[in-house]
């Protein structure tokens, strides 16, 4: 009985584990986050004229291909800055308990109200 309880309750423990709990709080800020199935962000700020954060691995196997993507847009879906951005190899080690930070320098300071920034991690290589 105990064994057929934690197999049914362990899948929502783990999606619960995997969902960021501040993208509410995120979203209010302009900030929309999408780590498919191997990262969530955490810890996702602007500081500044920089947009901050970390990446964490989801699950116990290392993540050795993969880059974060980002878009700057205004109210009005313009498009004021993308690209590409690099982090830190923290989760392309396998044991590694450290979340992968990474840093996008903004070209305007950032206004809540007027810009909206979309960050995605992509599964393929970094393409230049």
């Amino acid at each position: 009985m105990n064994k057929t309880l934690l197999a049914a309750l362990l899948p929502l423990f783990v999606v619960g584990c995997a969902a960021t709990p501040d993208k509410t709080a995120l979203q209010a800020q302009g900030i929309s986050t999408d780590g498919a199935s191997k990262v969530a962000f955490r810890n996702v700020r602007v500081e500044g004229t920089t947009l901050k954060g970390s990446l964490k691995r989801i699950g116990r196997n290392p993540v050795h291909f993969g880059h974060l993507d980002y878009t700057v847009t205004d109210t009005s879906g313009k498009a004021l800055q993308s690209g590409q951005t690099d982090y830190s190899g923290a989760i392309k080690q396998r044991r590694s308990p450290n979340a992968s930070r990474f840093s996008i320098p903004l070209k305007q300071a950032w206004q809540p109200g007027l810009h909206h920034a979309t960050l995605v991690w992509d599964d393929k290589t970094h393409q230049q």
